[in-house]
Formats: C-alpha cells, structure tokens, sequence
C-alpha cells in the first residue's frame, strides 16, 4: 500500500505526517534537539563547503561556531520574488530550489528513518496566495515543486494550508457550520471561508480564499526598522564626494535591514563596499560607531542572532507591557524597550493590511461577518495581541477559537494525504 508524506513547509517551521488509505500518523518526529521534536525549525546552516545543518542543531552550531558561515532562515518567502534566484554559498552557487530542496530532502530522509519506509510521494501545504499576482503565485508553486523534486519525491500534490486546517478542524464540530480558517505563520496570513461538517465538506463547500505575505516576520521587521534599526545606521545622512545633496540611506537597502530573511544576505561584496564609503560619507557626529555596530551585524552575520532577540521582546508583550531587546555581541550591546503600545501604533498598517484583506475573502465568500459561526485561529503569529483584537472587533470575540497553533495544517494534510491515497493517486 502506497504511503504518502503530507509535509507543511513552514516560512518559520516545517512538520511531516504520513498517510495511506487506511489512515494517518501522527505528525513525526523529525529534530529531537526541539522541546517539541515533530517541529523542524526552516533554518538551514553551512559552516564550510558542501556541509549542511538543520533545525535547532544549525542555529546551535551556527552559535558555536561564532557566527561563522552562512545561515539561512524564512527563504520561503523568495519563492513568487522573481530577481531572486540563488546565493553564493563558500564559493558556490546554490538556486533557491536547491536550498529548499536540502531542507526538504532532510525532512524526507527522517521520516523515512522513522517509517523504515521509502517515500517518493508528498501532500505540501502552500499559502493560498504566495501573490496577489496570479503569474508569481504559478511561479512559486512550481519553483516549490521543483525543490521537492530535488528532494527525492517523484509525486507532488499541493493543498492549501488553511483548507488543509480546515480539514482537520471539521472533526471538531458537532453541527454544520460556516468556518472562518485564519492561519497566521512566519510568511503569510492565510483565509479561508467554508461550509463544513463533522465528517468533513467538499471541494465546493470552500467559499472564498484569500491571503497575504504579511505576517510574523513582518512585524518582527516593523520592530528592527522602528526601535532597532537606526542603532545600525538606517538613519544615517551622508554626502558623496563633490555632490551637494545631503542623501538618506536608499529605502531599498533599510527593507532589506529589516527582513529576517534579507538581512542575511547582505553580506554580498557591492553592500560591505557601500557600507565602508559610508564612514567617509556620513555627516553625523555620532555616525562612526553607528556604522562599526552595522559592519559587525553584516560582516560577522549576526541577523539572525539579532532578529532572535527581536521576536524574543515581540513575544514577551503577551505578558509583559514592556519587551525587552538585549542583544550582546562584542563591538555591539543593544538593551532597548519595546512599549505594547508603541509596537501596536507602528505595527497598525500591517493588521490593517490583513484586515483588508479579510474583508476581501468574506466579500468573495458572498457573506457578511455575521454569517460566519466560528473563527479557527492557528499559526504562531495567530496569537499576536492585535491580531486577536482586531478579528474580535470584526466578529466577536466569542467566535474566536485557538486551534492547535504548529499542528493543524499538518494534521490536516495528512488527512488531505489519506483522501488522494484512497483515490488511487
């Protein structure tokens, strides 16, 4: 009998489950360095050529290794970015499919290991838009496709993750009902409205989906580009040689600053040369140990340790009215405060933003919010305080339930995974 890997490749985390058709695993564990080894964080780790790490053991070895070497997280998000195609790795040029395909080939591998199985089909989850632009979307599920297919998998089927959610939520209910599946990861925040059962619901019972790539990594960037961001120079005023305008640092070169995903990649030599012309450049006072803080952050690698301590202060406003930000590095010592209100005043635009787009999905759904019976809330970023309170606003807080924030869409898949099993996929 045939078994099929059903995996959600998580921005943030990836989960695996297996299925055939008489049923489904639980998810499997596949990092037993996590506190909960059926997640597998999506970092990857290169401390010299052709040496991979992954999960908790790349960012531990990355610490160990003082930095050294290339780290990677959130590559996910380049899959619809079509002037992003690889990255020079210790010399060589790895595409993003091949990337995504060593963390994938790993998840498969382990999985394996623990079925005692060999596996050549997969159910991946994706976001329900990686675009708003129908051509990019196409281009990232076949870039995703690609990369399984480095992976060792010779089947693919693709399900949506918040559909995926939905399937295992459905077992849940008691009666039908209309089900708003809000899933809020690492990349995006994804929606879908469905007409579902106890036992399950059809292909036409999905009303609308709808989604968007804003999410926890962009609210940890709205915190760097905010607080953290001019203590390494996004401020900064320069003057080139013999030019007579005073100039900002290009908006383009602070986004990058600001995206955990980006920030690792400035390391090319064009963005370090930049950055030492800046020194004779600049016209602040103050300017020469803002830019040492930057050199140190970009040429010793230090984002991701950076951004660590960035989500660290995010999450402590669950519980606290102030977050801390301390991040220590020789050369560099950052103790900032994150005020709750202040991150909710500057961090608005992005709910606002995923409240639109919310609107959008109930419209296309053909509904108005109090149509909707339940709210399913999953994802990490799912209990971020102004995402709560800006769904409860829209459709009472008594309709919001937190459902099984890293394990839903995986559950989901694999009971999506059992479905294509029985259909003799």
């Amino acid at each position: 009998m045939k078994t099929w890997l059903a995996i959600d490749f998580g921005t943030s985390n990836s989960l695996v489950a297996a299925a055939t058709a008489n049923g489904r695993t639980e998810p499997l564990p596949i990092d037993p360095s996590h506190d909960d080894p059926t997640i597998l964080r999506s970092v990857l780790y290169s401390p010299g050529r052709q040496e991979w790490d992954f999960g908790e053991e790349a960012i531990s070895k990355y610490y160990d290794m003082g930095a050294e070497g290339r780290i990677f997280r959130s590559l996910k998000k380049f899959l619809p970015d079509p002037y992003f195609s690889g990255t020079q790795v210790h010399g060589i040029f790895h595409s993003l499919e091949d990337l995504l395909g060593r963390l994938m080939r790993t998840i498969r591998v382990r999985a394996e290991k623990h079925l005692g199985l060999e596996l050549e089909s997969v159910v991946l989850g994706h976001p329900a838009l990686f675009s708003p632009q129908a051509e990019l979307h196409k281009q990232a599920l076949g870039r995703l496709e690609k990369a399984a297919q480095i992976a060792g998998f010779k089947e693919v089927a693709f399900c949506p993750e918040p559909v995926a959610a939905a399937h295992h939520f459905a077992s849940s209910l008691d009666r039908p009902r209309t089900v708003l599946i809000a899933d809020f990861g690492g990349g995006t925040s994804d929606f879908t409205i469905v007409r579902m059962r106890p036992d399950g619901f059809a292909p036409e019972d999905v009303l609308a989906l709808g989604g968007l790539s804003v999410a926890g990594d962009a609210f940890d960037g709205s915190i760097m580009e905010n607080v953290v961001a001019p203590y390494f120079g996004s401020k900064i005023e320069y003057q080139v040689p013999f030019g007579s305008n005073v100039l900002s640092l290009p908006k383009a070169l602070v986004r990058k600053m600001c995206s955990p995903a980006d920030l690792l990649l400035l390391g090319r030599q064009d963005y370090l040369e930049f950055f030492r012309r800046l020194d004779d450049w600049s016209v602040g006072k103050d300017d020469a140990l803002i830019l040492e803080r930057l050199r140190i952050l970009v040429e010793e690698r230090q984002g991701y340790h950076l951004f660590q301590c960035i989500e660290d202060g995010k999450k402590a406003l669950a519980t606290m009215e102030v977050g801390p930000i301390d991040y220590e590095y020789p050369g560099i010592d950052l103790h900032l405060g994150l005020p709750r209100d202040q991150f909710q005043q500057f961090s608005s635009p992005l709910v606002q933003a995923i409240i639109k787009n919310l609107d959008q999905t109930v419209k296309q759904a053909g509904l108005q919010y109090e149509q909707i019976d339940i709210v399913c809330c999953t994802g990490g970023t799912a209990r971020l305080g102004a995402i709560h309170e800006a769904l409860a606003q829209r459709l009472g807080a008594e309709k919001l339930q937190q459902h099984m924030p890293f394990h839903a869409v995986i559950n989901g898949l694999a009971e999506r995974a059992v479905q294509i099993a029985k259909d003799g996929r």
